[in-house]
């Protein structure tokens, strides 16, 4: 490898690899855009526009150079557009941050020739930046979010309001803190890129391999083995990453290979990893992006909502792994063998000190420092940890390339913000949050229950395409304020949104998350899809719980949150079995099994109610008991 590949490789965008100088170009100013975000977490007082300016100005710029105008052309090299289109972002972005001042003092309510003509240009760059990036849904709801501002007396019933002019809405799209300058700008700038230059860093620290042969040490022998690493280290890497695609593409390229290897259908691994990694997105301590962004529109506390989400969570996993198992089980599907295994005190002793980062920034968090510094010091001592050993210690070409990989894991993520400050915008200006949430109640019936069905549903849809991040920041603003209507606590019903935008990553027709598990698999993506939410259909459950079940929250006594948990538990064993057809320990069961565990399932999975739990329980002691005895048995007479 030369110098220069060394320094500069080749940036795999999508359907654009650029190379040579244009990778050259890429990677300064990707390198620029983390160091000057590490800068700012660690050190810097800057003012709010340049924080909020650079992060999209930054981001247009990288998804411009390496993302093409036209998808499936495999044109390698920035074209004239791309040019024209880096211009007028960074004059129309570097116009506001400016004249954001001057604005303020003297021209609120009247923007001149230059602010109409600036704000058209950057509304038109942050929409072909999320276009490029993440399809035509993003930029097509936010069009439609500004139309409906210019047609509101056009509007049905409730939604209905006056109108606005077009001067109105581009002077409050753009020159406000309030849409595409907003809080949701302020919150990725702040506290979620430093978070994914944590990430990075990480990565190329080594850690990103020892939490990999640590999840083989700890689950390669056992049935179904490479499913369950898959499992855990995606829990263990996709509460950093942020990304349920982004950690797909980490651990999926070396988990689905290794569970199709040992007998797992191609959509089955492939679906497998794609709940995983959906999952590791609600794992604590970390929980990716999302919750720094439920963290800023509750005014709640990170490490509140990182505990609260530690039973969920857990609980979720076990389900997943549980499943894995029971497939295992129905295939006959062995572990690794002995010689692929390594030891788990030899992993141990050489990446012991991964966990030192993770516990720099928890601690850092405890003691009540910001999220960003967190961050920072997460990434100082990554760096001085790698160099513990010769084989992880990362130089400057590592150093340099670890913040081009943070910079470039934001276009996912980042392309969709400016877009979602332009929704935001036209749901605050014209009060169609409140007023959706209305409808929304009033369609229902004031059926708590059915709202939260609804919720769900317009998640999936809302999210076809779209980030976790994207479809939680809008349905935070025009669906869980429905819930709070109908008495859920502010946090909960941001919980229940959240959870139901993991799930549109794994529920068809379009589910990114295992759209790109079946590329790596080379799978049929509605079938992985369809696996995904077999694997992981609790996910469904989870919203419902966080209503009817605040326990599981950590809200009540030790005794209600404890029994919540293991009823929990037993109905998600429950639940396994049934959706599987098999019993953990007599193979295949017959459908009427298979109903009667459901019915077990039901009981346990219901609001605590002591007689349900009751008839749950000797439902199970009805299903289960002779298969337990017979084990039993079996292992007595061996003995």
């Amino acid at each position: 490898m030369s110098i220069l590949e060394k320094w500069f490789p080749p940036i795999v965008g999508k359907n654009r690899t650029i190379s040579g100088p244009y990778a050259v170009i890429y990677a300064l100013i990707a390198a620029a855009f983390s160091l000057w975000y590490m800068y700012t977490s660690g050190f810097g007082l800057v003012s709010t526009e340049t924080n909020r300016g650079l992060y999209l100005v930054f981001t247009a710029v990288l998804v411009f150079l390496g993302f093409p105008a036209i998808k499936g052309k495999q044109n390698n090299r920035p074209g004239i557009i791309d040019y024209v289109l880096i211009i007028m972002a960074i004059a129309s972005i570097g116009y506001w941050m400016d004249q954001y001042v001057s604005y303020a003092m003297f021209r609120v309510s009247e923007p001149n020739d230059w602010d109409r003509f600036m704000g058209i240009c950057a509304i038109l760059v942050v929409l072909e930046t999320s276009r490029r990036v993440l399809g035509p849904a993003i930029p097509i709801i936010a069009a439609i979010f500004l139309a409906q501002l210019y047609y509101g007396p056009y509007l049905p019933g409730k939604l209905s309001h006056s109108g606005m002019s077009v001067d109105r809405i581009i002077e409050f799209t753009f020159s406000t803190q309030e849409a595409m300058f907003g809080v949701i700008t302020a919150t990725f700038a702040t506290f979620v890129f430093p978070f994914m230059i944590f990430g990075a860093f990480l990565e190329r620290s080594g850690a990103g391999t020892f939490f990999m042969e640590l999840a083989t040490s700890l689950t390669g022998k056992w049935r179904g083995g490479p499913a369950k690493i898959a499992t855990v280290s995606s829990a263990l890497f996709g509460s950093i990453s942020g990304s349920s695609v982004a950690n797909v593409v980490a651990s999926g390229t070396f988990t689905i290979p290794m569970m199709k290897r040992i007998g797992f259908k191609p959509h089955h691994a492939g679906g497998i990893e794609a709940i995983a990694s959906t999952g590791g997105q609600v794992m604590p301590p970390i929980m990716g992006a999302g919750v720094f962004i439920l963290a800023t529109l509750t005014q709640t506390d990170y490490l509140s909502i990182a505990a609260m989400n530690v039973i969920p969570a857990v609980l979720f996993f076990i389900f997943v792994l549980l499943m894995v198992d029971l497939e295992a089980v129905r295939t006959g599907l062995k572990g690794l063998p002995q010689e692929e295994i390594p030891n788990v005190k030899d992993v141990l002793r050489k990446g012991w000190h991964f966990f030192i980062p993770l516990i720099v920034v928890v601690t850092l968090l405890f003691k009540g420092y910001s999220p960003d510094l967190g961050a920072f010091w997460g990434c100082v001592s990554a760096l001085c940890l790698s160099w513990l050993r010769k084989d992880t210690a990362m130089g400057p070409s590592d150093i340099f390339r670890g913040l081009v990989s943070g910079a470039h894991s934001n276009t996912a993520a980042g392309a969709a913000i400016g877009s979602l400050g332009v929704i935001i915008g036209g749901i605050i200006l014209s009060g169609l949050g409140l007023k959706f949430s209305a409808v929304l109640v009033e369609f229902a019936g004031g059926s708590l229950f059915l709202t939260v069905m609804l919720v769900t549903f317009i998640s999936v849809i809302i999210g076809m395409g779209s980030s976790t991040t994207g479809s939680y920041i809008i349905l935070a603003v025009v669906a869980a304020p429905a819930l709070i209507q109908l008495g859920v606590p502010e946090i909960h019903a941001h919980l229940v949104v959240f959870y139901a935008a993991c799930l549109s990553n794994i529920t068809p027709p379009v589910c990114v998350s295992a759209f790109a598990a079946a590329a790596i698999a080379k799978a049929d993506p509605m079938k992985t899809g369809f696996a995904a939410l077999k694997f992981g259909s609790t996910l469904v459950l989870i919203p419902f719980s966080f209503v009817y079940v605040p326990e599981l929250l950590l809200q009540g006594t030790p005794a209600a949150i404890t029994g919540a948990a293991l009823s929990y538990l037993i109905g998600y064993i429950s639940l396994a079995m049934a959706i599987q057809g098999v019993d953990f320990l007599a193979g295949s069961i017959p459908l009427w099994r298979r109903l009667m565990f459901l019915g077990a399932a039901v009981c346990f999975l219901l609001p605590m109610v002591l007689l349900t739990k009751l008839i749950g329980a000797v439902i199970l002691l009805i299903v289960w008991g002779p298969s337990i005895l017979s084990t039993l048995q079996r292992k007595s007479a061996n003995a």
